[in-house]
C-alpha cells in the first residue's frame, strides 16, 4: 500500500538530447507612448535567421543551431555534433548520399531530432529558410563538397584519457546543451560530477539517436545527437570519458508525493478497470506493468526507472501519441528519483477520465520523447 521510492544521483547521459540547443525568443514592450490597438495585426513571419536559431513552436528544445554552425570555426568557438551548414543548398546530396533533396534532409532533422512536424515544398518556413541559406552560398549549385558522416562504435578500451583535456573539450562542445562543466540545462541533463561509466559515455556519444531512423544505421536510442568520428576523435572521446568519470557533490530531488495516492475513493464502474499495460524499454531502464485500479487510479507495479532525463513525468496518451495536446501529465517530476521494482500509484487529474486516453508513458517533457510506454489491454 502506498508508493515507495528512493533518491539517486542523476547518472546517465541522454541524448538528446540532444535534447539539443534552445534559442528562446522574447517579447518586446511598447514604445513612444503609443496606445494603438494591435491585437488584430497578423504576426510577423519568422526570418531565415530566426528559423535557424530558434526552436520550432511545435517541437522540443532543439533548433537548427543546436547541432550546426553556419561556418567553421563557429563564431562562438563551439564545436557542434553536426557539420556546418555553409553552402548547404549547393551540395550534390545529403546524409552520406542517401538523400538528394535538402528538404528531405531537413525533414529528417525535424522528425528524428526536433520532434516537430515535417515540411512540404510550399511551406513558407521552408522557403524562407532555404532562401536565407542560399543567399549566403559562395559556390554554384552542386559544387559544394558533400559532408561525410562517420557513425562508428566506440573503442572497446576507453581508458587512458586526460580529464583536464576532457573538461576543456566538454566546455567547447558538449557545453552547448549540457551547460558549463555539465551542470545541465533545459536542453539536456546534468552529466558532470556523476562518475559516469566509460561504457555509457562511449555509447551515448557515438551511437545516440532513434533506432528507427530512416537515414542512420546503428543508433542505439535516445535523442542526443551522436558524434561521428569525423566530429570527435577516439582520443578526444577518451578524454571526455576521463572527465565525465569524475565524481562530485550532487543535489538530488525527491518525487513529489502529493501527486500519488494509495487511498483512492473512486468507484470502479468503468469497463477498462483491470486493464494492464506493459511498459516498453526505450531508455533509462524503464519497465513495469501499469494497471487501471479503479475509475481514477493507476498503479505501476515492478516499476523501474534510473532517474535520468530533464523533466520526466508519467503521461497519458492515445494510440502511442503522447505529445500535447493529445498527451497530458498524470504525475509530478520523477527526475533524479530511482525506482527499482517499486510500486507507483497515481491519481488522474481533475476532469480526466479513462475515456480520455488508452496508453501510458514515462515521458521526457523537455524534449518530447518516451523512455518507455504501453497501451492498456
Amino acid at each position: 500500500m502506498g508508493t515507495f521510492w528512493k533518491l539517486s544521483l542523476y547518472g546517465i547521459l541522454i541524448s538528446l538530447l540532444a535534447s539539443g540547443l534552445m534559442a528562446c525568443g522574447g517579447g518586446g514592450g511598447g514604445g513612444g507612448g503609443s496606445n494603438a490597438d494591435t491585437s488584430s495585426e497578423t504576426p510577423t513571419a519568422a526570418t531565415g535567421q530566426e528559423l535557424f536559431e530558434n526552436r520550432m513552436s511545435s517541437g522540443n528544445t532543439f533548433a537548427c543551431a543546436t547541432c550546426h554552425a553556419l561556418t567553421e570555426p563557429a563564431s562562438d568557438g563551439i564545436r557542434r555534433p553536426g557539420h556546418s551548414l555553409e553552402n548547404v543548398t549547393r551540395r550534390p546530396h545529403y546524409k552520406n548520399g542517401q538523400l538528394t533533396a535538402m528538404l528531405d534532409a531537413v525533414n529528417s532533422c525535424l522528425s528524428e531530432w526536433m520532434n516537430a512536424p515535417t515540411w512540404t515544398e510550399d511551406n513558407t518556413d521552408w522557403q524562407t529558410l532555404f532562401s536565407w541559406f542560399d543567399d549566403q552560398a559562395t559556390v554554384t549549385a552542386g559544387e559544394a563538397d558533400p559532408v561525410p558522416i562517420q557513425i562508428v562504435d566506440p573503442p572497446t578500451d576507453l581508458s587512458g584519457g586526460d580529464a583536464t583535456a576532457g573538461q576543456t573539450l566538454f566546455n567547447s562542445s558538449c557545453v552547448v546543451c549540457h551547460g558549463e562543466n555539465g551542470v545541465g540545462t533545459e536542453r539536456a541533463p546534468q552529466v558532470g560530477g556523476l562518475g559516469l561509466s566509460s561504457e555509457l559515455v562511449g555509447r551515448r556519444v557515438r551511437t545516440s539517436g532513434r533506432v528507427d531512423s530512416g537515414v542512420y544505421e546503428g543508433l542505439t536510442g535516445g535523442i542526443m545527437p551522436f558524434w561521428g568520428a569525423d566530429r570527435i576523435s577516439d582520443d578526444e572521446l577518451r578524454d571526455l570519458t576521463a572527465y565525465l568519470a569524475l565524481t562530485g557533490e550532487n543535489a538530488t530531488t525527491a518525487f513529489d508525493s502529493s501527486t500519488s495516492s494509495s487511498d483512492s475513493t473512486c468507484t470502479s464502474n468503468h469497463s477498462r478497470v483491470g486493464q494492464t499495460a506493459e511498459l516498453s524499454t526505450f531508455s533509462h531502464n524503464v519497465s513495469g506493468t501499469a494497471e487501471i485500479v479503479d475509475d481514477c487510479t493507476i498503479t505501476i507495479r515492478n516499476f523501474n526507472y534510473d532517474g535520468g532525463g530533464i523533466v520526466v513525468e508519467i503521461y497519458g496518451g492515445t494510440d502511442g501519441e503522447y505529445n500535447p495536446p493529445t498527451g497530458f501529465s498524470i504525475s509530478g517530476d520523477l527526475k533524479d528519483t530511482l525506482f527499482e521494482n517499486e510500486s507507483l500509484t497515481l491519481t488522474l487529474p481533475t476532469g480526466v477520465t479513462l475515456d480520455d486516453f488508452n496508453g501510458i508513458s514515462v515521458w521526457c517533457v523537455a524534449v518530447g520523447v518516451s523512455f518507455g510506454d504501453g497501451l492498456f489491454q
